[in-house]
């Protein structure tokens, strides 16, 4: 870790503190014998990443405080009281794939230096998604050159957009030059649309060659077949909400893509605030993967946490914050899964709040956490338990 004042960052990783520092905070609030607070229970859990698996699978009788603060929350001074549900949807796509022979050349595509970022909370801000550019980059080329392709993956984790991206292509000998320039003008294009957003952007062409007799590859018709699904997959904002058109209500990542031994292995995350928006979503997802003729399936993910209209835990932070900062907090919808939404389905009538310091471009090299943040939401924990008395608390 490596403090360049204000920020905690980490050099070439990943930091963690999405969500290393709400451990640290809860913690520290039992240890510190200054801290006057009355019954707490800290609600630790594994897996929130990868499926809030560990909310999912508590015993309903594990939690018996009647007041949740959630601090998973990633801009100090907004309150989250709400937030989007989410599914992931599983495309497998059986592809034929065969020796090619001798003298075929083989062009590497390389997408990397994109800012990535959490999928949900940075889905609108029009940042490259590695496997569309991917995709645009390989229909350019095969709009001029015929090509199989010999390998092809992009993408980490179905929460995260791609930040890289590669594949392995084949053509006739004679026509790699050819190919090679109709894929470069279209990384040119793609680099220019991302120059403010992705500035460092990364998009390598290589020759790598010629194949020999045993390279296996995926002939050219059943190729434009995987390009047609990855370009026709959305990715991206699909809605606002009607309510307040500044926040994410819809919205689908193309998060990972791979090629196996028996074919194409796509993954594509939806979320929405609503659930027949969720829905809809996916059924789009579902549908262009069927008509690709892929086998599709998608899991029951999590629920969205609806916005309670009457919270006393909110009027109470709202006040405390005007009080201890005389600043105005703002309060919304968070469009990410959080584990609250899970917890409301087995507490309906918790009372609950989501807050936290402030955490830019979380699950990405570049993320990092504000230090003076920290110290202003220590001081809201601190007022917030100390004015609650002898009232059970969780902390999660």
């Amino acid at each position: 870790m490596v403090y360049e004042d204000p920020w905690l960052i980490a050099k070439e990783t990943t930091l963690g503190a999405d969500n290393g520092i709400a451990i640290a905070l809860s913690l520290a609030l039992v240890d510190d014998p200054m801290v006057s607070h009355p019954p707490l229970e800290l609600f630790f859990t594994t897996e929130e990443e990868t499926g809030l698996t560990g909310a999912e699978n508590m015993d309903a009788s594990f939690l018996t405080g009647n007041l949740l603060i959630n601090l998973d929350s990633e801009d100090e001074g907004v309150f989250v009281v709400g937030c989007a549900g989410g599914r992931k949807t599983l495309l497998a796509l059986s592809v034929n794939a065969s020796p090619m022979g001798d003298g075929f050349g083989l062009i590497s595509l390389s997408v990397g230096g994109a800012k990535g970022g959490h999928s949900g909370v940075d889905i609108a801000k029009h940042r490259a998604n590695a496997i569309k550019v991917l995709a645009r980059i390989l229909r350019a080329g095969m709009n001029e050159v015929p090509f199989g392709i010999i390998d092809l993956e992009g993408g980490t984790a179905q929460n995260v957009i791609p930040r890289t991206g590669k594949g392995l292509v084949a053509c006739h000998l004679n026509s790699t030059p050819q190919l090679k320039a109709a894929m470069r003008r279209a990384a040119d294009t793609i680099r220019q649309e991302y120059r403010n957003s992705d500035p460092e952007l990364t998009i390598e062409l290589t020759d790598k060659g010629v194949s020999t007799s045993d390279t296996i590859w995926i002939e050219e018709r059943e190729t434009e077949k995987i390009v047609d699904l990855l370009e026709a997959l959305p990715s991206g904002l699909v809605e606002m909400t009607e309510e307040d058109p500044s926040v994410v209500q819809t919205s689908v990542n193309l998060a990972m893509v791979e090629k196996g031994a028996n074919g194409l292995t796509i993954t594509s995350s939806q979320r929405s605030s609503a659930n027949s928006r969720l829905d809809a979503i996916c059924q789009v997802v579902e549908a262009v993967g069927r008509l690709a003729g892929a086998a599709v399936t998608t899991d029951t993910g999590y629920p969205p946490w609806p916005r309670s209209r009457n919270s006393m835990l909110l009027d109470r932070c709202v006040s405390l914050y005007r009080e201890l900062f005389d600043a105005e907090p703002t309060a919304h919808i968070m469009h990410a899964g959080l584990e609250c939404a899970v917890i409301r389905n087995r507490f309906p009538n918790m009372d609950m709040i989501s807050l936290g310091p402030t955490i830019e471009n979380p699950h990405s090299p570049a993320e990092r956490l504000h230090v003076p943040s920290i110290a202003k939401v220590w001081r809201l924990m601190v007022a917030l338990l100390a004015s609650f008395g002898k009232e059970k608390m969780t902390v999660s």
